[in-house]
């Protein structure tokens, strides 16, 4: 009888300690992030990004560190677009499901608050889509940007307006009065300045508006040749719409975020024409990594998942980085302790098949910038800048809307 439950004493321990080598080997991720809300869409793309990257490791075994495997559960929870629902359920992560890294909500609003909550608790975040200088300027040591700082978003529309003949000679711009779009309007100014084109007109309008067309009838009074937008893809919407019907005829329109988006040219139709934006990635771009192989392997993961007619734009693309950047980290350091992983991502100098360069300042903030400008014509994305690779020469003027077929 002794021997008997000596063997079911030994089998109990037995399966403990597989069940408790089993628990050990998943690696908890927590993302708050907008799923409704006005940040919805952009939200939603991001979070594409993450279940790509997050299926892709899982079906590969598991991220590698030192000798052992972990599985990767991600723990997504919708921050509504609030960047204070956003921080209580980040508190939540950490201290109720107990996740050992975060990844970033969209926006440096969100970001802001979340990534302050991280850093309360010594929590690793990797912020895909938050690059307002002011979110690294705090002098937190847990957080880390995909995005290069935001005020160099629209260089490469002024780098297309020095090149383009009759050189624009004036420009407007208009932002929404929140952290990312300001910090985009603020750095496009410079670029214009610096390209001796003259801005006549720079005015912000409440985040979240719903009707600008006061504010755009100010700028079709000072008749700009170049039209800056800054803030999210309902404002670049909203910009085109209303822009028509008030028959403003800028020669080149300019918009941060919004005009590559899956919906902007299904929405506008032939009213999407000839908007031109800076870009941090494009699917269309030669690269490659250990992770997903190259760009076009990284489209065909997106695609098997989300189906054959999604094209993943940067957002998704700067969430599939984020998750890379920790995957490289991790083996790097052989580990999943955080301050190991830390040290290791503050190394990193590499090019991903989802982002063209990464390489962090002591702030946390991605100093490796290497983006594209791109244009809608005849209802395509076309890169427009830099020359290498260019697929078409920009169309500047723009047709005004009388002349537009």
């Amino acid at each position: 009888m002794k021997k008997i439950w000596t063997v079911a004493v030994l089998c109990v321990c037995l399966f403990a300690a597989v069940g408790a080598a089993f628990a050990e080997d998943v690696v908890k991720i927590g993302v708050a992030v907008s799923m409704t809300g006005k940040l919805a869409y952009e939200g939603t793309q991001v979070k594409m990004g993450y279940q790509v990257w997050e299926k892709l490791i899982n079906e590969s075994g598991g991220i590698k560190a030192g000798d052992k495997k972990y599985k990767v559960q991600m723990i997504y929870l919708d921050d509504e677009s609030d960047p204070v629902r956003g921080a209580k359920l980040t508190e939540k992560l950490i201290t109720e499901d107990k996740v050992q890294f975060l990844m970033g909500p969209y926006s440096s609003a969100v970001t802001f608050a979340t990534s302050a909550i991280g850093e309360k608790y010594g929590i690793i975040t990797i912020a895909p889509e938050a690059n307002a200088t002011k979110i690294y300027e705090r002098g937190y040591k847990n957080i880390f940007s995909i995005l290069p700082p935001a005020t160099l978003l629209m260089d490469p529309i002024a780098e297309v307006a020095k090149k383009v003949t009759p050189k624009p000679q004036t420009a407007a711009i208009i932002s929404a009065n929140d952290l990312f779009p300001l910090s985009c309007a603020e750095g496009f100014k410079a670029s214009l300045e610096k390209a001796g084109i003259k801005v006549v007109l720079f005015e912000k309008y409440p985040a979240g508006a719903t009707d600008i067309s006061s504010l755009l009838t100010k700028v079709k009074s000072a008749n700009p040749d170049i039209l800056g937008l800054a803030g999210y893809t309902a404002d670049a919407l909203m910009l085109m719409r209303q822009s028509k019907e008030l028959k403003l005829n800028p020669k080149m329109y300019a918009i941060s975020v919004g005009v590559m988006v899956e919906g902007f040219i299904k929405e506008l139709g032939p009213d999407a024409e000839f908007a031109i934006e800076g870009e941090w990635w494009i699917p269309t771009m030669k690269l490659k990594d250990p992770v997903f192989g190259t760009t076009e392997d990284y489209v065909k993961a997106c695609r098997a998942m989300f189906g054959e007619t999604y094209t993943p734009g940067y957002h998704a693309a700067s969430a599939s980085a984020a998750g890379s950047m920790l995957q490289l980290a991790v083996e790097k350091a052989g580990s999943i302790e955080t301050d190991k992983v830390r040290e290791a991502l503050r190394g990193m100098d590499l090019q991903l098949s989802t982002w063209p360069g990464i390489k962090f300042d002591e702030k946390g903030q991605n100093i490796k910038t290497i983006h594209p400008a791109i244009q809608i014509q005849k209802g395509k994305f076309v890169t427009v800048y830099p020359e290498e690779s260019k697929q078409s020469d920009v169309v500047y003027p723009a047709p005004v809307w009388e002349e537009r077929k």
